[in-house]
């Protein structure tokens, strides 16, 4: 395949974006992948890309990075998911609003939520009569939420932003960031500007993947080009710390495969108490796992190769055996899995997706097709594999049909298992969640790239132009 240059579609990488240390270790390398949320529309032509998917551990404050950021307008302006199309997500932030409502001791408490999606949340702080302000910079999302009535400004968060909503609306009792922080490359004026529109007594609550359950149960599909940093609780503690704010709590909460939800404020804050012991717990936590340490995400990496060998193992066998397999949920995550393994349309036959801006469409790399839910009636596969892997019960429980008769699903996270619906039990605290165990083997120096399909005339095959390689 050809490799040509692409300048100005990202920037690499030097230091880290929180202690600005150059002591930096590369971990990971999955060589050039395609943007996870990219997806083909196959009646269009267009040009892929592929962009190097690197990570690098900070020696000193112990953050995992992207070795590049993708310039984010690529990413973000027009983006297919959606929060609201998950239930799990829903009653998430229906626990959260009820959560955030008792912390605050204000009749009608103003919130903002920064990367709002399309209003899933700030539209269960406005059913308990919070004034609230959404601020989302996919325009395809804020209008869902504006034409809601959710207040949505369509823009990335800055300064500007946060003087403008603190002149029209005043301060903030509290700025909530789900699944955004870890977008951020900015770290630094993104909490400074949230530390500029926050009351005296305001909070600013982050939810960000955990980086302890991304170690030691495998979830290396989490990486991908959106997700630019991977957090301990160090990290975030060095930031809020040398930004003038305080870590006054840190809750550990299982959605998408074992979140944390971080609490921060303003060092004078009166409100907000301190909870030492959650933090320290997670601290020590975190050293006794070895997560302070680059041997720890050099074995982390070894057991990626084992997880690769027996799907694939597993696939073949059963096409061996001429049964049918798809997939559900169009997931980022599930790209990384599938392109990182090499999975094309030989494997998996399709993929069902509840999202309407991806059916009909082609999954990023690979190509393999995404269709609406309704295809696994019309197909009847034998096996499914669940990409969302973090929404397993919900998605077994929207597919009892397929399960009834007799279908299976393949879970690939945190190491590949094959289960009926009525052997499957969703886990609902961290502390249950099973621990994935090292294997011994090699890697071949130097990381994994990912096995591409040749293009072929009106098939699925990922034939990209290539942006400029990290040297």
């Amino acid at each position: 395949m050809q490799l040509n240059g692409v300048d100005g579609m990202y920037e690499v990488i030097h230091e880290c974006r929180i202690c600005g240390s150059k002591e930096l270790a590369k971990y990971l390398n999955f060589g050039l992948m395609p943007l996870a949320n990219a997806y083909i529309d196959p009646k269009i032509k267009q040009q892929e890309y592929g962009f190097p998917l690197e990570v690098l551990f900070c020696k000193n404050c112990s953050l995992s990075q992207l070795s590049i950021v993708v310039e984010p307008k690529i990413m973000f302006s027009n983006y297919a998911y959606h929060s609201s199309i998950s239930n799990t997500f829903r009653e998430h932030c229906s626990r959260m609003a009820d959560t955030v409502k008792k912390m605050l001791k204000t009749e009608s408490p103003f919130v903002v939520d920064i990367a709002s999606n399309d209003g899933c949340l700030i539209r269960e702080f406005k059913k308990k009569n919070f004034r609230v302000v959404g601020v989302e910079p996919a325009g395809n999302l804020a209008a869902i939420a504006n034409k809601e009535g959710l207040k949505t400004i369509v823009e990335f968060w800055n300064r500007e932003v946060a003087e403008r909503i603190k002149q029209e609306m005043g301060g903030a009792d509290a700025i909530t960031a789900t699944n955004v922080f870890a977008h951020v490359h900015d770290v630094k004026s993104f909490i400074k500007d949230a530390n500029y529109l926050l009351k005296d007594d305001g909070v600013l609550i982050i939810e960000v993947p955990y980086g302890l359950n991304l170690i030691k149960r495998n979830e290396f599909d989490t990486i991908y080009h959106e997700h630019l940093s991977y957090f301990l609780v160090k990290p975030l503690q060095v930031l809020f710390s040398n930004e003038g704010m305080e870590l006054r709590d840190v809750q550990e909460v299982p959605i998408h495969g074992g979140t944390i939800r971080v609490f921060a404020t303003k060092k004078e804050n009166k409100l907000i108490p301190k909870n030492a012991a959650n933090v320290d717990e997670l601290l020590g936590r975190e050293k006794e796992e070895g997560l302070y340490s680059v041997d720890a995400y050099n074995e982390f990496v070894k057991n990626l190769l084992d997880i690769k060998i027996e799907l694939l193992k597993l696939l073949a066998k059963l096409k061996r055996e001429k049964k049918r397999i798809a997939a559900y949920g169009a997931s980022a995550k599930g790209n990384t899995l599938l392109n990182y393994c090499g999975i094309n349309s030989n494997l998996v036959d399709f993929i069902v997706d509840d999202t309407p801006e991806k059916q009909d469409k082609l999954y990023a790399g690979n190509h393999i097709p995404i269709f609406g839910r309704e295809e696994l009636e019309r197909q009847k596969p034998d096996y499914l594999i669940i990409l969302a892997w973090n929404f397993s019960g919900e998605i077994m429980e929207k597919t009892k049909k397929f399960s009834e008769h007799g279908g299976k699903y393949i879970i690939p996270i945190p190491e590949v298992r094959v289960v009926a619906a009525d052997s499957f039990s969703q886990v609902s605290t961290l502390s249950k969640l099973p621990r994935a165990t090292f294997s011994k083997k090699v890697v071949t120096k130097g990381g994994f790239s990912p096995t591409f399909s040749k293009k072929v005339e009106g098939e699925a095959g990922f034939s990209p132009t290539f942006s400029k390689k990290v040297v």
